[in-house]
Parts: structure tokens; C-alpha cells; sequence
């Protein structure tokens, strides 16, 4: 089941979104403590409340098309595709991070092809789904709920199979998502002990990985036996940012 645009943006308006939205923002900066002016970063999936974690930085944003797409105010430039072919530039961009993507996915692995093509050579990506063993992908109430969950060695086995290599992993989410989100935020202490101690329970995984170049050779002839089955859509190029040759931003 894929969670619609409208009922995205009204959970993370409720106040469990919100406080969701918080725990998310304080574990990505434990991973990524800060983002640079020059750095473009890619939000693909529904990555619209994470913007403000970097306020700083060039942010544009994808939504898969069977989600939806929802103009906001403010937002950076967003636009819907398809999520096979992304309408990026390769080696385009330094930063990708994942929220409400891969969960979604109607083929993960051409997903993470798209992700691999467009990241600068050592770039980074950071992607957040639902952890198979915690109580938030049980539950239907939240968008964690729906989709494919993932166990940790899942994760790393399709992020190897797709030419990333694995980095940090952390968990988020330790409470479990029946509780008031105004006893979760007074137990913020305990998540982060919980975090640490039994990271398995957690709700999400975050999990950091950089792009291999060059990737292996079986990486590669899967990545083309997987494109020749794919039906092929006209890809826009990302233009230069004015004044910065070197660094694009997806047209509109």
C-alpha cells in the first residue's frame, strides 16, 4: 500500500508527526552534523520536513509519482517523476537523503540505480525506512506502516547489490507508536538509552552509504540487464546553477 501525498503532509501536521519529524532531525545530525552552502542535496520520497535541517544548503526534491506531489510554500523546487528515471544529471549532487522512498518502491533496486547515478563519486546518501522487527511498521496508523519494511542485513545486501558501501546505521523511534506523544517527548532520555542498548527496536533504521566507483563488475551488469528491462522516459538534465558551473539543479 502507497501512502498518498495528503495523508503525509496530514500526519506530519499531527503532533506525532511532529515529534517524529524532531526524533528524525536529532539522529540525522548525529550522522550528518551539518550540511555546507555549496552542498546540493536531493530529497527523494516525502523528505519535506527534513528541510530545515539545513537551511543552508541547495535542496531540491523528488516525489515518486505514485505518491503524489503537493505544492508548498516555500518549498524548494519539487518535482514529480517516475522513479526509475530520475530527472537529474549523473554525478550531480553530494548529498541524497530518503524518506517515504524506498518503503514505497515498486522496484527498490532500480530506485537505488537512480540514487547511485545521480550522487557525485564518493557521495553520500541517507536512507530512512521501517525497520521489519520494530512496532511501527505494524501499525497502519503512521506511513510507517504500510509499504516493505526492511531488517538491518536487508538493507546492507541491497545497498552492496547496488553499488553503495554500507556506513553508520542508527535507529529511531524506540517507543512504541500507540503511546501519547506528549509522554514519547517526556521520554526522550530512555530512547536514546534504548537506542543504544537494543538498537533492533527501533521503529527506523538510518543508514548511511557512500557510492563505489568504480563499482564492481557484477554491479554493473545487473544495473544494465535491469535498465534494458525498463521502459525508457526522456530525462531532463539539471541546468548549472547561476554563478556555480559546476553544481545543478534539477529543471522545472
Amino acid at each position: 500500500m502507497i501512502v498518498d501525498i495528503d495523508d503525509l503532509a496530514a500526519f506530519y501536521a499531527s503532533p506525532l508527526g511532529a515529534l517524529v519529524q524532531h526524533r528524525l532531525g536529532d539522529t540525522i545530525n548525529r550522522i550528518w552534523p551539518s550540511a555546507r552552502h555549496d552542498d546540493v542535496v536531493l530529497g527523494y520520497g516525502y523528505t519535506t520536513p527534513l528541510v530545515d535541517l539545513w537551511p543552508m544548503a541547495d535542496w531540491h526534491l523528488l516525489m515518486p509519482s505514485q505518491q503524489g506531489v503537493m505544492a508548498q510554500p516555500d518549498a524548494p523546487p519539487t518535482v514529480l517523476t517516475d522513479e526509475r528515471h530520475w530527472p537529474v544529471r549523473d554525478d550531480s549532487v553530494n548529498r541524497l537523503l530518503v524518506l517515504h522512498g524506498l518503503e514505497a518502491a515498486n522496484q527498490v533496486e532500480l530506485v537505488l540505480d537512480e540514487a547511485w547515478r545521480v550522487l557525485r563519486p564518493n557521495g553520500r546518501a541517507l536512507f530512512i525506512v521501517p525497520n521489519r522487527r520494530g512496532l511501527w511498521a505494524r501499525r497502519d496508523k503512521t506511513p510507517f506502516g504500510a509499504g516493505r519494511p526492511f531488517s538491518g542485513r536487508q538493507l546492507r545486501q541491497i545497498l552492496q547489490r547496488t553499488g553503495f558501501v554500507p556506513a553508520r546505521m542508527r535507529p529511531a523511534l524506540m517507543m512504541p507508536p500507540h503511546m501519547l506523544s506528549s509522554l514519547m517527548a517526556r521520554l526522550a532520555w530512555l530512547e536514546r538509552g534504548l537506542s543504544v542498548v537494543a538498537p533492533q527496536l527501533g521503529g527506523l533504521w538510518l543508514i548511511e552509504a557512500v557510492k563505489q566507483v568504480p563499482a564492481p563488475l557484477s554491479v554493473e551488469k545487473a544495473r544494465r540487464a535491469r535498465a534494458r528491462g525498463s521502459v525508457g522516459v526522456p530525462r531532463p538534465a539539471l541546468s548549472p546553477k547561476i554563478g556555480s558551473p559546476k553544481i545543478g539543479s534539477p529543471k522545472i
